[in-house]
């Protein structure tokens, strides 16, 4: 009998810590409902005028 309870106490742990992984602070306020083709996310930061410029550089090497 003593086995049963100690393998239901088991169970209990981690079905617990399943619940608990789930409830992560990175998977806090993020969409849940997704529509096709429209980003629901956070919009990224602005570059700045020297990430512009070496993003054109990069790309006009990528063009020979």
């Amino acid at each position: 009998m003593a086995w049963y309870v100690c393998k239901r106490l088991g169970v209990v742990v981690l079905l617990g810590l399943v619940v608990v992984q789930g409830c992560r602070e990175d998977e806090q306020d993020r969409p849940m409902v997704y529509q096709p083709g429209t980003y629901l996310g956070q919009p990224d930061p602005p570059l700045d005028p020297d990430q512009v410029s070496a993003l054109r550089q990069r790309a006009h090497r990528q063009k020979d």
